[in-house]
């Protein structure tokens, strides 16, 4: 495996804690090419004059709001410069430390923009869930297509859209019994050969399928890597470790199931992704007086799930079997079908 940037190991903690980078105090952008990379990833074309023009908007607005509501004086500099440099500025790489904090400001409230426009845009274009799904499914593909050109040790991968049973039974099982409280209408699992393979897939994830920054905050399990005995354990890791966003020891999630319907020795690494999806220009055509103000990107949510081989063997043994949690759902459907709020009095047993 190879050893990892600090900026990647950034990147991977944030994917196991479920953490959200609003929280962050600075980014570790290292030069221009980094940058550009960054935002290919994120589906926006740094050549493209219209998506620099769309990184120019987001930054007016961002500045407007900072401004206007929290009354920041910011930096004429980070206001005029290319937007490729903000990402530096951020990264402490031009300017001076003030800059990071007012780069790092205005990043963060583009970010925010950008996903609130973005799922503006999703609702105007005139393009079904499942063709939306698809886009997202081939993306996941093309990226497991290239793990293995690349010889990565991947035991198996699966991916797709959940069937219409499997999401009545989910929305039937869930107290808020809602479309939008589901995540997981499309999920794409992973098998690793290794444990050690875990931290090196991630780290490929967060440079080649999705942008780090849009992880879903809070939707992390993980029962498969201690981050931080990961870094205690490498020489080169517990070196940078002190410049971490923060101290070792204060991850966020806690072991704890899947969901109240796995079984109890059940393991795996479950997150949450905002994954962007560049929409086809023959589809932007078709919205009707559309002015190119929303951009050119909509989000898909995506659920990942990650185990090595020897973990996913002990996950269907037993009570944590697939069968046995279906069949445990099923029961909890039944009991609310059929008597609601009330459940199954002791006299009806």
């Amino acid at each position: 495996m190879r050893t990892l940037t600090l900026a990647e190991l950034e990147q991977v903690r944030l994917v196991l804690r479920g953490g959200s980078v609003v929280d962050w105090y600075r980014i570790r952008f290292e030069g221009v090419d980094d940058v550009r990379t960054f935002l290919r990833i994120s589906e926006a074309d740094p050549d493209d004059p219209r998506d620099v023009a769309r990184l120019d908007r987001l930054r007016s607005e961002a500045a407007r709001y900072l401004t206007d509501e929290h009354g920041y004086k910011l930096p004429p500099e980070l206001l005029q410069c290319d937007a490729v440099d903000l990402f530096l500025y951020a990264s402490e790489r031009k300017g001076r430390r003030r800059d990071r904090f007012f780069a790092c400001l205005l990043l963060k409230v583009m970010h925010i923009v950008h996903h609130i426009e973005a799922r503006e845009l999703a609702h105007r274009i005139p393009l079904s869930a499942a063709a939306m799904s698809q886009i997202l499914v081939d993306k996941f593909n093309t990226f497991a297509e290239g793990l293995a050109a690349d010889g990565f040790p991947l035991a198996s991968y699966v991916g797709g859209q959940k069937t219409t049973t499997s999401l009545l039974t989910k929305l039937l099982v869930k107290r808020e019994h809602h479309a939008a409280t589901i995540h997981d209408r499309v999920r794409f699992r992973f098998i690793v050969k290794r444990p050690k393979d875990i931290v090196d897939l991630i780290a490929r994830m967060t440079e080649r399928l999705f942008p780090f920054n849009y992880v879903a905050p809070g939707q992390t399990v993980n029962h498969l890597i201690n981050f931080t005995a990961f870094v205690e354990s490498h020489p080169s890791y517990r070196a940078i470790a002190p410049d971490l966003q923060l101290e070792l020891g204060q991850e966020e999630q806690s072991l704890r199931p899947l969901n109240e319907f796995s079984g109890p020795s059940y393991a795996v690494i479950n997150f949450v992704v905002d994954v962007p999806l560049r929409v086809p220009e023959e589809v932007l055509l078709k919205i009707p007086g559309d002015d190119g103000d929303l951009g050119r990107i909509v989000f898909a949510l995506a659920e990942v799930q990650i185990v090595d081989e020897e973990t996913d063997g002990k996950n269907e043994q037993g009570e944590n079997r697939h069968e046995r949690y279906r069949a445990r759902q099923l029961a909890i459907v039944r009991e609310r079908l059929e008597r609601g709020k009330r459940g199954i009095r002791d006299d009806d047993r």
